[in-house]
């Protein structure tokens, strides 16, 4: 009975200091002055000057990838069963959908990069310490999305 009340103590005891250490302000400053801010990320992106060019280069790459993978394909299963070319089919449009998918991040990084620079850029002129996502706030902060915007067509 003695060591389940010790225990308990200690359990206790335990929980009360790290509430008590979650409830110190970290940094030297309280919570509360955190300024956030938020972007619409996906509007930033639509409103780049050069994803159009983008959206087409990837889809032209995607296109022509996809041909240069149907003539090894059609080549592939010249005298195979219907189950293994079904299953070759699987194999051919995994690596077809993994290369377009690669070729789309390389394509977008100088893009998201211009983005990524101008929220630093907004960000640090209107003191916000915080920016996040607009999909994920669900009150308050301070959009920068059309700030970003105008950054990124300059």
């Amino acid at each position: 009975m003695d060591k389940r009340l010790l225990i308990l103590a200690l359990i206790i005891g335990a929980v009360g200091i790290l509430l008590w250490g979650l409830s110190i302000p970290r940094y030297g400053f309280a919570l509360d002055t955190f300024k956030i801010g938020y972007v619409d990320i996906n509007k930033v992106i639509e409103n780049h000057p050069r994803i159009e060019k983008v959206k087409k280069d990837i889809n032209d790459f995607a296109m022509k990838t996809k041909a240069e993978y149907q003539k090894q394909l059609d080549e592939a299963v010249k005298d195979k069963t219907a189950v293994e070319a079904q299953q070759l089919k699987a194999e051919y449009e995994a690596r077809l959908n993994q290369v377009v998918a690669q070729r789309q991040q390389e394509m977008l990084k100088p893009i998201l990069d211009d983005i990524k620079l101008a929220v630093r850029d907004i960000s640090k002129k209107r003191g916000i310490d915080i920016v996040l996502r607009s999909e994920i706030v669900i009150t308050g902060g301070i959009d920068i999305t059309d700030d970003v915007i105008k950054a990124i067509k300059k």
